[in-house]
């Protein structure tokens, strides 16, 4: 019983290898069944319908073709009759320039529509043009680079059309028809009669060629002369590989292209008279159309058939059905990711198929479990995410780092990995941070936020702001650690300079409420009534307000020596009798607010005693500066001319002490003040550190300045 079992098992087994068929074979002899009777007929239908249309195409095409090469050589006769009448009438002893009238009058009159396509040329045989009506008369005409063509129409003393070059004149292409010009039997000029191309372009047009057909005038040296179809781009341009190869007789025809990229059904006429080929194309969009509509037909027969070839596809259709069955329930098992078993239906396709389905539920399930791995790592990441980011693992390495981190220190993505965090830290916060990740990973510290410098690649430093997240697995082991790394570099910069213009405040205050405490304190001791020195002691307030906004221009950088004169002594009503004369120049805060002062007490001398107390009076006030070792230094002269007579005061006034002062003291300058009788003479040197000068340099320029009669610049 046993061997008896196993015997049918074998046989059962051998059949089946004997019997496996593929789907592929199976689905062929059904759709062998299904489509054959309609493959057949349509084959038939099919051809008989293409080479009926196809023979049509191309005798219209062959018969365009003639007409058309007909009317070019009939265009061609005409210019050949008239360069040859010129000749023989033409008279060139020394009449060139009749000759050029005369042929430029009968052009127009001629072809008053078309005369400017034309234009004719006379060489003698050397080559050189003499008359050329393309051109004035007087113009300097070139020799002709043909000399070739005009030596065998001299030789042969018959006619030549040549084929399409570059005019030498207009630099386009042109054609032309050359006659020998005889006197006694012997060639002394050649008469060119050229054409544009645009001539032939017009003449395709006139001859009603149906708009599904290309049309080319094609030259014996296969170069397009005039086309159908978008003429400047193809006019001057070699014809295809193909066409040279095809259009070898006299007239023919082939299936190719007459232009790169468009398939047609060619056919071509050459000229007897100029070798020129006349090629007329019908597009294969255009030839296709019968075998489209045969495809139709068949097609619709074809479904008339497929009733009969549905019963003979059912018996193949059902040895199909159930192996794809059951590769339809291992493809529902692969879903829910249950182990998949293969099949032996005896059908190849189907058990290799099943094979494979069973090798990729096995790869699935590995791919899932580190799916659901790499998805914990990027949810976390993007749940911690804020500007820079950076994943490190317990030795403090980057494992991962994106763009912004990667250009908060100039290094590339490749240069960061596998370094420290710490890689580019300086300062007391490095050891801190470092201290801060040791608690991250024993699992005293989830997360940890710290503000740290850094030095970039190239040097620059900056602050950043670090919070760093743990990310353990589910028994609370460190895995690695999100480092959102924010660059406040900028912010800090601003609290450094809130702070230094907090300082800057107190100290400008202070130095403020010093200089109106002793303005008050000199105004009101020198025993005056109380309505003068406060009417002293408000100017010189002004006078120090008017240096203070003067400074608030630029930030409290530097103020114009120009623009202070012109405000103190602008406000004393002067316009017109003082005179600037100085290369401007930009001095520091401490300096601005001295002169100012120091000006505005000169000024009120002079308006009191000096030279501003009469009309006719005038101030002159010079200044240079030159760059020493240890700063700038500048010469300021203050010169009071045509006022009263002036003498040394006996005792010196509070204006008097407060310039001295201010001078001597506060600016460690010298000052030299001379009571001259035509006025007073004060000469001020003072050694300004790090000065900016506007105009080291001589420019020697005069330019006006407001309120100032002359302000020249020396």
């Amino acid at each position: 019983m046993p061997e008896v079992n196993a015997c049918i098992y074998g046989v059962s087994w051998t059949m089946k290898r004997l019997f496996r068929s593929s789907i592929r074979q199976h689905l062929l002899a059904f759709n062998i069944a299904l489509i054959l009777p309609v493959l057949v007929f349509a084959a038939v239908l099919v051809w008989w319908f293409t080479e009926a249309e196809s023979r049509c195409y191309e005798r219209d095409a062959r018969d365009a073709a003639q007409r058309i090469i007909i009317a070019v050589d009939r265009e061609l006769t005409e210019v050949l009759a008239t360069a040859q009448a010129l000749a023989a009438a033409a008279s060139f002893d020394s009449e060139y320039e009749a000759f050029h009238r005369r042929t430029h009058t009968i052009l127009r009159s001629m072809l008053p529509e078309e005369s400017a396509i034309y234009a004719l040329v006379v060489r003698d045989t050397t080559g050189q043009q003499v008359v050329n009506t393309r051109l004035p008369w007087d113009t300097s005409l070139p020799k002709d680079v043909n000399l070739r063509i005009d030596q065998e129409v001299i030789n042969t003393k018959s006619p030549f059309i040549q084929d399409l070059f570059v005019s030498q004149i207009s630099g386009d292409f042109v054609v032309d028809v050359r006659v020998p010009v005889l006197k006694d039997g012997q060639v002394t000029h050649v008469l060119s009669v050229v054409l544009e191309p645009k001539r032939f372009t017009k003449l395709l047009q006139t001859q009603s060629i149906p708009a599904d057909c290309m049309v080319a005038l094609v030259d014996r040296a296969d170069r397009i002369i005039a086309h159908s179809w978008q003429y400047d781009d193809f006019v001057g341009r070699l014809a295809t590989e193909d066409l040279h190869n095809n259009a070898i007789a006299d007239e023919g025809a082939w299936e190719g292209e007459i232009q790169e990229g468009s398939t047609v059904l060619a056919a071509y006429t050459r000229s007897r008279l100029s070798g020129w080929r006349a090629v007329v194309g019908v597009r294969s969009e255009v030839t296709e159309q019968p075998l489209k509509r045969s495809l139709w037909a068949a097609a619709t027969l074809g479904l008339a058939l497929t009733g009969l070839s549905c019963l003979f596809a059912l018996g193949f259709g059902q040895r199909i059905t159930a192996p794809i069955q059951a590769l339809a329930d291992q493809a529902r098992m692969l879903g829910v990711g249950a182990p998949v078993v293969p099949l032996d239906t005896g059908l190849y396709e189907v058990d290799n198929v099943s094979r494979a389905l069973s090798a990729a539920s096995s790869k699935l399930r590995q791919r899932e479990a580190s799916l659901r791995q790499s998805e914990g790592r990027l949810w976390a990441t993007q749940e911690n995410a804020a500007v820079g980011i950076a994943e490190v693992d317990r030795e403090g390495r980057f494992v991962y780092v994106n763009e912004a981190r990667c250009k908060l220190t100039g290094h590339t993505r490749e240069e960061l990995l596998g370094l420290h965090f710490t890689h580019a830290n300086i300062g007391a916060e490095l050891e801190a941070d470092r201290d801060l990740f040791f608690r991250h990973i024993a699992g005293k510290l989830d997360v940890y936020t710290i503000e740290k410098r850094h030095v970039r690649k190239d040097g620059a430093k900056g602050w950043t702001r670090v919070s760093s997240s743990a990310v353990r697995d589910d028994s609370g082991h460190f895995l690695y650690a999100v480092r959102i790394v924010e660059d406040i570099t900028e912010r800090k910069r601003a609290e450094e300079r809130q702070k230094f213009l907090v300082d800057e405040l107190n100290h400008r205050v202070k130095n403020t409420l010093a200089t109106v405490q002793s303005l008050a304190w000199q105004s009101l001791r020198q025993g005056l009534p109380p309505e003068i020195a406060r009417d002293r002691f408000e100017a010189r307030l002004l006078a120090l307000s008017r240096a203070h906004n003067l400074l608030n221009e630029t930030g409290w950088e530097a103020a114009s020596l120009c623009k202070i004169l012109n405000a103190e002594l602008g406000a004393f009503g002067i316009q017109q009798q003082y005179t600037l004369t100085g290369s401007d120049v930009d001095l520091p805060p401490r300096a601005a607010v001295a002169l100012a002062m120091a000006f505005h007490e000169l000024a009120t001398n002079a308006l009191k005693h000096g030279a501003l107390s009469v009309p006719t009076g005038r101030i002159l006030v010079e200044w240079r500066s030159e760059i020493d070792d240890g700063g700038t230094i500048l010469d300021i002269t203050w010169l009071e001319v045509s006022g009263p007579r002036v003498g040394e005061p006996t005792v010196a006034g509070f204006g008097t002490r407060l310039l001295k002062r201010t001078v001597q003291r506060e600016l460690a300058g010298s000052l030299d003040m001379q009571y001259r009788p035509e006025g007073l003479a004060c000469q001020m040197r003072l050694l300004l550190g790090g000065l900016t000068n506007a105009a080291a340099e001589a420019t020697g320029h005069s330019q006006p300045n407001p309120g100032a009669t002359e302000h020249s610049h020396s």
